[in-house]
């Protein structure tokens, strides 16, 4: 399926697979980095991390306002000790992944949850 140029974010997802005893250090490491990010790119509009039931892995989950605002940031991301952050917590694989949010829910004031949709016609499939 092509992705509509219409997608409501473009999202940025990084898995760590960690040994149980770096699991939540690595996850304290990237809420700096997250908070950094915000910081420096104000096309980052949320930030995310997760850690598994296993303690095996951590997710970073970075949304930002368009492909164009994450290819900025990422021209920055040569001057951030990832590498060296990935060496400390011996993180023994890391997944990347890209997505365009094409619907996003959310929870209202009024406790109903509501669809966030692209102001396109329709995707193309």
């Amino acid at each position: 399926m092509l992705v509509s140029d219409n997608s409501l974010c473009f999202t940025q997802m990084i898995e760590f697979e960690v040994a149980r005893s770096r699991q939540r250090a690595l996850a304290q490491a990237l809420v700096v980095r997250s908070e950094r990010l915000a910081e420096q790119h104000s096309g980052l509009i949320t930030a995310s991390i997760q850690a598994s039931d296993d303690g095996s892995r951590v997710l970073q989950y970075l949304q930002w306002q368009s492909r164009t605002a994450w290819e900025a940031a990422v021209s920055s991301f040569e001057q951030e000790p990832f590498l060296q952050l990935i060496r400390q917590h011996q993180a023994r694989s890391v997944n990347f992944n890209t997505f365009h949010t094409l619907s996003s829910l959310a929870r209202g004031p009024e406790h109903g949850l509501h669809c966030q949709l692209p102001m396109a016609s329709g995707i193309p499939g």
